[in-house]
């Protein structure tokens, strides 16, 4: 159940920050990336590497589950190379390498860090989707509810 929202947020992102690509929508209206929304990204981004670690270890190789949301995030957040598309990469792969040394068997504390990495990445995905639809928008009228 919680993967589904956790999946509903990423979509919902993955969603918004296409649609900032179209140029009938004007700039102005876009929300200005600061520091909050790249320390979310990079956390994302992390957190998708330690849950990928943990279904290549229990489920082998061929589950490239969470390695295609971060695929997802890189494709929509950060499409060219540069300075954010470097840091996704590096804490995906930072968080992939420390949970495979922390996690050597796939066992029951194995499952439920995936779980745990699976409710914190619903979490930030739901913060990095109010980035672009913010709460105060919604409520001025001419938004959706």
């Amino acid at each position: 159940m919680k993967k589904k929202r956790f999946h509903a947020c990423l979509l919902s992102l993955a969603l918004a920050a296409s649609t900032s690509a179209l140029p009938a929508l004007p700039q102005g209206n876009l929300p200005v990336r600061g520091p909050d929304y790249f320390r979310d990204a990079a956390d994302l981004a992390g957190v998708l590497g330690g849950a990928h670690a943990i279904r290549v270890l229990c489920n082998g190789n061929e589950d490239q589950y969470w390695r295609r949301y971060m695929a997802d995030l890189l494709a929509v957040e950060a499409p060219e190379p540069g300075n954010l598309r470097s840091s996704l990469v590096s804490a995906f792969n930072q968080t992939y390498s420390q949970t495979s040394d922390q996690f050597r068997i796939c066992d029951g504390r194995a499952v439920e860090a995936e779980a745990r990495f699976a409710r914190t990445g619903e979490q930030i995905a739901g913060r990095l989707a109010s980035h672009y639809f913010p709460k105060d928008a919604r409520r001025g009228g001419g938004g959706f509810e």
